[in-house]
């Protein structure tokens, strides 16, 4: 038996192989992992969602490849009663929203009991975009009839949290 030895890997292009170029694209395993966020907080108020600087891109190795996306942070809201949302999107599509809500079908939100009610946010979806093109995954937060915050309190700049979005090439 033989044992082959080598510091690194690389194409002949120069990049690092993926797993899926080795022949290692087993079903269900993970082949590549990327991450984005912020580390700051920002404030929005406004209904109108917009983005808040949070998104990260994958460029999935195969077009059966199902990406598991993953948002880890807090958001809050600056008075009591009012409503901070958070939508999910691929490219311009939104994914991983709730169904069958009266007024908001979205994919994280907290309803503040109190103006310092800040939320931490541990949300995911498993989404097939069915391509092998680089692929953005963003948020956008919307706040209604008060600020809302990604990163910390609604009311206070006292306190920052980091906002992550992982993305997780999954082998199909």
């Amino acid at each position: 038996m033989s044992t082959i030895k080598v510091d690194a890997i690389q194409k002949v292009n120069g990049s690092v192989p993926k797993a899926s170029d080795l022949g290692l694209n087993v079903t269900g395993s993970v082949l590549q992992v990327v991450q984005g966020g912020r580390t700051t907080r920002v404030t929005h108020n406004s209904n109108t969602y917009t983005d808040v600087g949070v998104s990260a891109e994958i460029t999935p190795s195969s077009s059966s490849s199902k990406i598991l996306v993953r948002l880890e942070g807090t958001i809050g809201n600056a008075a009591a009663g009012n409503q901070t949302g958070i939508k999910l999107f691929r490219g311009s599509t939104e994914i991983g929203a709730g169904t069958g809500g009266d007024s908001y079908n979205i994919f994280f939100s907290i309803f503040a009991s109190q103006s310092y009610d800040m939320c931490g946010v541990s949300q995911s979806v498993l989404d097939s975009p069915n391509t092998t093109n680089a692929t953005t995954y963003k948020i956008q937060m919307g706040a209604f009839n008060s600020t809302g915050s990604l990163g910390g309190r609604g009311d206070s700049n006292s306190i920052a949290n980091p906002t992550r979005l992982t993305l997780m090439e999954i082998a199909g």
